[in-house]
């Protein structure tokens, strides 16, 4: 048996601007490419649900992981297009997620995917 845990293609509630999504669009593999390549390798009986789970975070401190490029999505963008999204895209994009502590919310969806090899 094999339990894949990963994040959506799609449908992420990450506090992000367009072309980063796009991006991450694009490097994600979708649950039915997961899927495929699983059974291209012999598995089968494939199983997924998406969970979500709720996140808050300072509004300063998610900048600086974008800035510090802590998912390879940021590796796509220069200095100055990470520091225009974080410091003009996100905080007027989710101006209604950021409280009065200055924490952004935003759910965190993760995939859970199990096959069997038999």
């Amino acid at each position: 048996s094999i339990l894949i845990i990963t994040r959506p293609q799609v449908d992420i509630d990450y506090p992000l601007w367009d072309e980063a999504r796009l991006v991450w669009k694009k490097n994600q593999p979708s649950v039915d490419e997961l899927v495929e390549d699983l059974k291209r390798a012999g598995f089968s009986n494939t199983q997924w649900t998406m969970e979500s789970y709720p996140c808050s975070i300072s509004l300063t401190r998610w900048q600086s992981m974008i800035q510090n490029r802590f998912w390879s999505t940021f590796s796509n963008f220069s200095n100055d297009e990470l520091n225009r999204a974080c410091q003009e895209s996100i905080p007027n994009v989710y101006q209604d997620r950021i409280d009065d502590q200055g924490n952004i919310h935003f759910d965190d969806r993760l995939v859970f995917l199990t096959a069997r090899k038999e």
